[in-house]
């Protein structure tokens, strides 16, 4: 009886920290709805001496050892992107910086929707190893960040117009093909 109520403790403790969690303050969270805009990036500079812009995003994510219990992924792993951590040049072509970070944000995108997808096939996986969320994530983080550069050389950060088209379709056709691990799915 009392083991029982251990468990029922335990579960709730769980439960309370999941609804507890919260958008940090001051991400923005990636949305198919919500564009990136030059209010979003906190830092202005009119400079051409240093890049034109520069966007800080980060994949972050909830899970814990109970987390094989999970069957739906999606509110768990986050994709944000940090408007304190991030500047524009407002003297540059502003349309074209912004094209180009939100490319990268979606991107991004990506890789968090292959995260929950995995989490969501390995969830029993949690049972063996708690740090299965962990590795998951190194691997998603490395495997973003290794397009991000081919990104980057294929489309000159962005400039290359033909480039960067073909880039935004193949991202489109990505995040279509990934449309159940969005995180309002």
């Amino acid at each position: 009886m009392l083991k029982d109520k251990f468990y029922v403790f335990l579960l709730c403790v769980c439960f309370a920290h999941t609804l507890c969690a919260q958008q940090p303050k001051g991400y923005l969270l990636w949305s198919n709805a919500k564009r990136l805009t030059v209010d979003d990036f906190s830092i202005k500079t009119k400079s051409a001496a240093s890049t034109p812009s520069f966007a800080q995003f980060t994949i972050d994510y909830e899970v814990n050892g109970f987390s094989f219990l999970t069957k739906n992924f999606n509110k768990k792993v986050h994709n944000y992107f940090m408007p304190a951590a991030s500047w524009i040049d407002t003297t540059a072509d502003i349309a074209q910086n912004l094209r180009y970070q939100q490319t990268l944000f979606d991107l991004a995108e990506i890789y968090t929707r292959q995260f929950r997808k995995a989490l969501r096939e390995n969830r029993k996986q949690f049972l063996k190893n708690v740090n299965i969320g962990a590795d998951l994530n190194k691997q998603f983080i490395s495997a973003f960040a290794q397009r991000r550069v081919m990104y980057d050389e294929e489309t000159n950060f962005g400039t290359n117009e033909a480039k960067q088209a073909a880039w935004r379709s193949q991202i489109e056709k990505e995040l279509t093909e990934l449309a159940d691990f969005a995180y309002d799915k």
